[in-house]
């Protein structure tokens, strides 16, 4: 058996294990919001019970025929640029529908599992986002993102790479725009056929039908597209690539293919024997796709020979530069890490070198590492924005590093000050343009409440419902559920907890399968 097939049982087997009530309310709360970097903390489920019954049922009319009318709504988005010509859009789903389809899969839970880990399947899954542990048989993991993180690296850079000496060439590709790009009738196609699908058109009586009509109200009733970053969605993904890692182990295993697939999301990775079998694999897998209205990514298929594509390129080159074993860091070791870093990016760009430098800035208690003088704050506060231009992600976490610098020199009233003018006048820049900077308005709001700074001067920047949300401290979207609070409002200073520990994603008590 093969490591990557071992750990394929292995989650199916702990998955199993656990309460379906339990997995049922870990959606519904740790699985509603995107990962941490997207929404500032106030923005967290406090309360979304699991009711016995859906809010939308399947009825049946006095003439026999069938009705499922969800409430029409639309998605709130929030994004961010990823380059200049492309941007990341997350989405929240209306709790009433997000509810209800976690409802439909729980209820036939058992087939969603057979179905997502079926014994046909010979590509193996890495994603599967429900975090469960072998610590704790029986019980989930406390982290999503931290779990996600680990299974990526276990499967690009640990298993696989124990498998890579029994082949010669590794095929890299994955599917193009992914879930935007995601027909929702599909998903009943995925789950039981096209031709069963199109019998249950007005039925609902298979569970990929309700999914498909529950996704679309929760659209404005479109049907290309899913939402990013609820664990809902991640599921729903899974279905779907799962029926075509299936179909695709079928047919390679029929020609004979000597090979090890594994997948992470829409990321998938071949081990293979020669040219001729990554060319067949690819052709096959991309027939497959078309039939789900799907398509490769051509400009990230690459066959690669050996040993050549098992590390991400900028790891060895950083790997002089880190800061993880240095303690403290001085400003002019910070500055020549940085610069490193910045050169490497811009060598390998879009990968998570700008992320990994800067959480070697504190330690695993979430202390600042820098020691660094009064006269050094603001070069490093500037040098740490302009960070942000090239990876805008990363402003959270440059949030959380200037909120630890504000503590260090709390009692320099002048250095507060200065920073306190340089924030504002960011955040009044910002305004200039709200739709492009909506995802830093959002933190930037989010890191001046908390800390205290004279919220007179926060103006009214945005209709955007998260914005008014802060403006007021109150759940200004979704309002309609007086039982399924979304907002915790924002604290007196030095009540909320710390930027640093929030967006943590390997908490130190965490385990994963």
């Amino acid at each position: 058996m093969s490591i990557p097939k071992e750990h394929f049982e292995n989650t199916y087997k702990l998955i199993r294990k656990i309460d379906k009530n339990k997995i049922a309310d870990w959606l519904l709360t740790e699985g509603y919001y995107p990962e941490q970097y997207v929404l500032p903390p106030c923005f967290c489920v406090k309360s979304f019970p699991f009711n016995s019954e859906p809010y939308f049922k399947v009825k049946t009319k006095k003439n026999g025929q069938k009705e499922f009318k969800p409430t029409i709504s639309e998605i709130i988005t929030i994004s961010f640029p990823k380059s200049h010509l492309t941007e990341r859009s997350f989405g929240i789903i209306d709790p009433k529908i997000y509810h209800d389809i976690v409802w439909y899969l729980i209820n036939e839970w058992e087939d969603v599992l057979d179905h997502l880990f079926h014994k046909e399947i010979n590509i193996f899954s890495y994603s599967f986002p429900i975090p469960v542990t072998k610590k704790s048989e029986g019980e989930l993991g406390k982290l999503r993102p931290g779990r996600m993180i680990y299974e990526f690296i276990e499967m690009a850079e640990n298993d696989l790479v124990a498998e890579a000496h029994k082949f010669k060439y590794l095929l890299l590709t994955d599917v193009k725009n992914f879930y935007p790009s995601i027909y929702t009738h599909s998903i009943p196609w995925a789950l039981s056929s096209k031709p069963k699908a199109r019998e249950d058109i007005g039925i609902f009586n298979l569970l990929g039908s309700k999914i498909d009509k529950l996704l679309q109200s929760s659209n404005d009733r479109c049907t290309n597209g899913i939402p990013i970053g609820s664990a809902v969605s991640d599921i729903i993904s899974e279905i779907l690539l799962a029926k075509v890692d299936r179909e695709l182990s079928k047919t390679l295993n029929k020609h004979k293919i000597n090979y090890i697939g594994v997948r992470f999301k829409d990321d998938y990775r071949f081990l293979c024997n020669s040219r001729k079998d990554a060319d067949f694999i690819i052709k096959n897998l991309q027939n497959i796709l078309r039939f789900y209205n799907l398509s490769l990514s051509e400009d990230k298929t690459e066959i690669k020979e050996l040993p050549e594509g098992l590390f991400r390129p900028w790891t060895s080159e950083y790997q002089k530069y880190s800061l993880k074993d240095v303690y403290p860091i001085s400003y002019k070791r910070f500055e020549t890490s940085l610069l490193a870093v910045l050169n490497i990016d811009r060598k390998h760009p879009n990968t998570g070198i700008i992320d990994k430098f800067l959480s070697e800035l504190t330690s695993k208690k979430y202390n600042l590492k820098l020691s660094i003088k009064p006269k050094e704050v603001f070069k490093l506060f500037s040098l740490l924005f302009l960070l942000k231009e090239r990876r805008a992600k990363s402003f959270p976490q440059i949030l959380a590093i200037i909120e630890l610098i504000l503590k260090k020199f709390e009692s320099e009233d002048d250095i507060i000050k200065r920073i306190e003018e340089s924030l504002y006048n960011i955040f009044k820049s910002y305004q200039e343009d709200i739709f492009e900077n909506q995802y830093d308005l959002l933190w930037l709001y989010y890191f001046l409440k908390s800390n205290g700074f004279n919220r007179k001067r926060l103006t009214r920047v945005s209709s955007h419902p998260f914005i008014n949300s802060l403006k007021s401290n109150s759940q200004k979207y979704f309002e309609n559920n007086q039982n399924i609070i979304l907002y915790d409002p924002i604290k007196a200073k030095g009540k909320n907890k710390k930027l640093i520990e929030y967006l943590a994603v390997f908490p130190k008590d965490e385990d994963s399968n």
